[in-house]
């Protein structure tokens, strides 16, 4: 029985593993022109897809999880790795202030976007910039 336990909780931490790894995606795929390429047509529209169903699928697999054997486990997991920790501190910061939290699930698919198109297209700001 405690063998299913720790089975069950490397399980739930290899899903929270790659959630973060897939947003850290997100937010820094601009840094190479061929993962921004992915990150602009394949990435964010599968993303978009996926946050139009009625469930979201890591998140089901994490709350099943959790309810059954690892309720705790997601918070120390969270404060073992530091950055999903600080980043969990910064939303709830966020939500007190904004209106929509930048650091969203949807504002990171806009942060990836734009930072993404960015790389791929620079802007020219003296075209912008000038009257003709």
């Amino acid at each position: 029985m405690i063998i299913n336990y720790y089975i069950i909780v490397m399980i739930f931490i290899l899903l929270c593993l790659i959630h973060i790894l897939f947003w850290l995606f997100v937010m820094f795929a601009f840094l190479n022109t061929r993962t921004a390429k992915i990150n602009v047509y394949i990435v964010i529209p599968l993303v978009y897809i996926l946050h139009m169903l009625p469930f979201h699928i890591l998140s089901k697999l994490k709350q099943e999880i959790k309810k059954e054997h690892a309720a705790n486990e997601e918070n120390k997991f969270y404060k073992l790795l530091c950055f999903p920790y600080a980043f969990i501190e910064l939303q709830i910061k966020f939500k007190k202030y904004c209106t929509f939290s930048p650091i969203s699930p949807q504002g990171l698919l806009i942060f990836g976007l734009i930072t993404s198109i960015f790389r791929l297209y620079p802007p020219n700001y003296k075209n912008i910039l000038n009257k003709n």
